[in-house]
């Protein structure tokens, strides 16, 4: 045996075992934001989507087995989300209470080369767009200050009807060009690798997490569907009425 094969041999991955029969879903930030939940939930704060939603994972957990996971650093990304939008930190602790938190085994967990050869390429172009939208945007700004008669305004009223808007629009424009569509935080990466390894349901409405987790054969659901699949899933197993 050479060497290489002798390393592999030591070192090699045991497969992951199925999750005993259990249902497990992995949750993101967007599981608990999307704006739709409001209808879907009756809700009318995300404070009380908060709320309803912690009651129904508690349901479908007592009643189902079912079992919610998130990462340490999608929690965390959770609760500064959620305690800056007004949700008490009682209704938080309440939907994390149901919350199984796991990070990620990156050591262990492989991803296929073609997947990273694809996402260098994608970054790559990405990169050239937001070069293109910068240059759009200085021969913008070098065409409005030729424009403006130096004495016809101050400093400050330059900054904000001139200069102002062209930044606005390059931010805009150059965050479509780079990051939409594309995982691009350590907090969407988790998440999708915990679900891959613990063959998982991701919940999610991210575009770009819901890409890089079906191109690595993740299941993905968006956050409407994941009510539906609870409820469901408590009528089926209870024959009860589950929270509206």
């Amino acid at each position: 045996m050479c060497e290489v094969e002798a390393s592999m041999a030591v070192g090699e991955e045991k497969p992951r075992q199925p999750m005993r029969g259990v249902m497990v879903f992995v949750l993101d930030t967007s599981a608990v934001t999307d704006p739709r939940l409001r209808e879907a939930l009756g809700a009318s704060s995300l404070d009380e989507v908060v709320r309803r939603l912690a009651e129904l994972l508690r349901e479908a957990r007592t009643r189902v087995g079912i079992e919610f996971y998130t990462t340490p650093t999608m929690l965390s990304e959770m609760k500064r989300f959620l305690l800056a939008n007004n949700v008490e930190p009682s209704s938080l602790e309440a939907l994390e209470s149901w919350l199984l938190v796991k990070a990620p085994d990156k050591l262990n967990v492989r991803i296929p080369a073609i997947v990273m050869a694809e996402y260098v390429e994608d970054m790559r172009r990405r990169i050239m767009k937001g070069l293109r939208v910068a240059e759009e945007a200085v021969v913008r700004a070098a065409r409005e200050a030729r424009r403006a008669p130096g004495s016809a305004r101050g400093e400050e009223e330059f900054q904000r009807e001139v200069v102002g808007p062209i930044i606005r629009s390059l931010r805009e424009r150059y965050r479509e060009a780079t990051r939409r569509g594309i995982v691009d935080s350590l907090e969407d990466f988790d998440v999708v690798i915990l679900a891959l390894e613990l063959r998982g349901v991701l919940v999610t409405n991210d575009e770009g997490v819901r890409k890089l987790a079906e191109t690595l054969g993740v299941i993905v659901v968006d956050p409407l569907g994941f009510i539906r699949m609870l409820r469901e899933y408590i009528r089926a197993f209870s024959g009860q009425t589950v929270p509206a």
